[in-house]
């Protein structure tokens, strides 16, 4: 399902604050999301986010925001390379609990924010809700490796976790870098450095340089005679 035919299934929550998130974010950098399909994403999980505090409601809102992104442009620059030159279909890199924020060891070694543990809390609810409209539509999930894993790849789009989303196995960081030249290569650093630091606050969850070197990845390529 598509991402923004996914939101309009949400059950709506309160609508008290959705004007104001959407002036929160409307000046919010987002070089991969139209105006109109941002505030379509702010105004449907305002709604159904509605009860919880202003904070981990916009905590939330962000992320995806963010995520959403980086589907946009695996969608442009890796998923044709998955889909056809993985040599482990239809596991690929999938691991059996990188859908989860946080490890138990985690807790101990990073001391997590209150406000992301709660992000991390939000997620693990919205990747059920992700997967039970999958498995809704027919999906048909494989028994090992990741929960969220089918036939056909991951049912999470908005939800996944930091690890999982910036994750590049190093067989396409140097297709990356083959196709792209330096900015590929750029792209693929970022995002593997974001996908193996430590998250100890909600700025952990996310990488604007990924969102930058993204923007010279595909600015370069479409430059191209």
């Amino acid at each position: 399902m598509r991402i923004a035919s996914w939101l309009d299934t949400l059950p709506a929550g309160r609508d008290a604050a959705v004007a104001d998130d959407i002036d929160c974010f409307r000046a919010k950098a987002r070089p991969f999301l139209s105006d109109e399909l941002a505030e379509h994403h702010v105004a449907r999980l305002s709604s159904h986010l509605g009860r919880l505090a202003a904070p981990l409601r916009r905590a939330v809102i962000g992320y995806t925001l963010y995520t959403r992104q980086i589907d946009r442009i695996q969608a442009a620059a890796t998923k044709d390379f998955c889909r056809d030159g993985c040599d482990r279909p239809p596991v690929g890199c999938c691991n059996a609990r990188h859908c989860d924020v946080f490890t138990p060891s985690d807790y101990l070694l990073y001391r997590p924010t209150g406000l992301s543990l709660e992000l991390a809390g939000a997620l693990a609810r919205l990747q059920r809700a992700e997967d039970d409209s999958a498995r809704q539509a027919g999906a048909r999930h494989v028994q090992r490796y990741c929960p969220y894993l089918t036939e056909t790849g991951c049912t999470l789009q908005l939800a996944k976790s930091p690890r999982c989303v910036h994750y590049l196995c190093q067989t396409l960081q140097t297709d990356l870098g083959q196709r792209y030249g330096a900015a590929g290569a750029a792209f693929a650093e970022a995002m593997a450095e974001t996908a193996g630091r430590a998250v100890a606050c909600c700025e952990d969850f996310t990488n604007p340089a990924v969102l930058a070197a993204a923007r010279e990845m595909l600015s370069a390529e479409a430059a191209r005679p």
